[in-house]
């Protein structure tokens, strides 16, 4: 293998891998990237055994071949370097010769033949969507994905599609972790075949947001039995989905609205901020009090003291009175873009609605806390 590569196209690819490859392997080769260089330039491969990323990268080769390397180490050393062309070559021991201007290194790695092989693509399904709409898909429902091991049926996204009335399909992804729920739902080309029972893990979603580069390339969702691979022209990022039976989010939908509320997101999101200094208890419970023109917030803390905010509403039914959070709420305004939330609430201990003005494809819910 001998090629030239620009840094910051190396920098690129190998800033990529560091998200997929094990930081703790069981084997070597898991924290390896497997460098491939061919006459269409240089392809990196790197897996954890559940995701495996394959990407092309621009590069002159001058004599093909491949070799793994420790993944976190090599991308420690492109950093570091301050010329702008890379020129890799293999060599006797499988070590890895890495010069840029005045800068040598010889790195130790592994016969390609001795890296772990890829997961089998079965694809039965392809779907297609722009980037922009993948990477708010996962923005807007990433943050409730359940991280608790131990619920195994909400430790991913579910997808479904859905036909919106005026016959436009849409493909839809809900996640949830008990507490709250998000829903967001984007347009789509082509056939959505994912199983019923399968989710995509909260690491693939995570790498896939990084990946998505171009709002308005076009990516590709491949469905298999149990696997699913989203790729572009020059990447693919193969998943084993999770076999997690995903609840019937729909029951926890009022189908009754008894007060909706309007607030500002940007004063909403500052008061939220300070009352969560004081709302510092295992829960970050804070009182939300829904009055005719205002939402005023309160925190009370035995060791820390007390905290109060009000916020400028427009209240649309009798005054409410509950506990929610505060950590949901901010989750929530980070994760979406809009001037206006529109809160829509039925009592003390119903669920809290959350839609963005002007937009029908995403909805929220918050699970109510007691406060007494």
């Amino acid at each position: 293998m001998d090629l030239y590569i620009e840094r910051d196209e190396l920098i690129r690819g190998l800033a990529r891998v560091q998200g997929v490859v094990e930081r703790r392997p069981t084997t070597q080769a898991l924290s390896h990237v497997l460098l491939q260089a061919r006459d269409g330039g240089l392809t990196m491969t790197a897996t954890d055994s559940v995701l495996a990323l394959v990407a092309q990268y621009v590069a002159r080769v001058e004599e093909p071949g491949e070799l793994s390397v420790d993944a976190a180490h090599f991308f420690q050393i492109a950093r570091s370097l301050a010329e702008p062309t890379v020129h890799l070559q293999l060599q006797p021991g499988n070590r890895l010769a890495i010069r840029c201007g005045s800068a040598e290194f010889t790195v130790n790695g592994m016969a390609a033949d001795e890296y772990p092989p890829l997961p089998a693509r079965d694809d039965q399904a392809v779907l297609t969507v722009v980037g922009g709409d993948l990477r708010r898909l996962i923005e807007e429902t990433l943050f409730s994905v359940s991280l608790d091991d131990n619920r195994y049926g909400l430790n991913g996204a579910h997808l479904e599609e859905i036909t919106t009335d005026d016959g436009t399909s849409r493909v839809r992804m809900v996640t949830t972790d008990g507490s709250r729920l998000s829903v967001s739902e984007a347009p789509f080309t082509g056939e959505f075949g994912m199983g019923r029972h399968m989710l995509v893990p909260h690491k693939a979603l995570s790498e896939i947001r990084k990946l998505v580069d171009a709002d308005a390339e076009s990516w590709q969702i491949a469905f298999g039995e149990s696997s699913a691979t989203f790729s572009t022209e020059t990447l693919t990022l193969m998943v084993r989905l999770v076999n997690g039976e995903f609840p019937n989010y729909r029951q926890v939908l009022p189908g009754t609205v008894k007060r909706t509320v309007r607030v500002p997101r940007g004063a909403f999101s500052d008061a939220l901020k300070r009352v969560a200094i004081v709302a510092s208890d295992r829960n970050h419970s804070v009182r939300f009090g829904f009055e005719p023109d205002q939402l005023v917030l309160t925190a009370d803390s035995v060791e820390l003291g007390n905290a109060r905010e009000t916020v400028p509403a427009e209240l649309d039914g009798e005054p409410l009175f509950t506990g929610f959070n505060v950590r949901y709420f901010q989750d929530l305004l980070g994760a979406t873009q809009s001037d206006q939330l529109v809160l829509e609430l039925v009592d003390t201990l119903e669920p809290c609605i959350v839609r963005l003005p002007e937009r029908d494809d995403a909805l929220f819910v918050v699970m109510p806390m007691r406060l007494d």
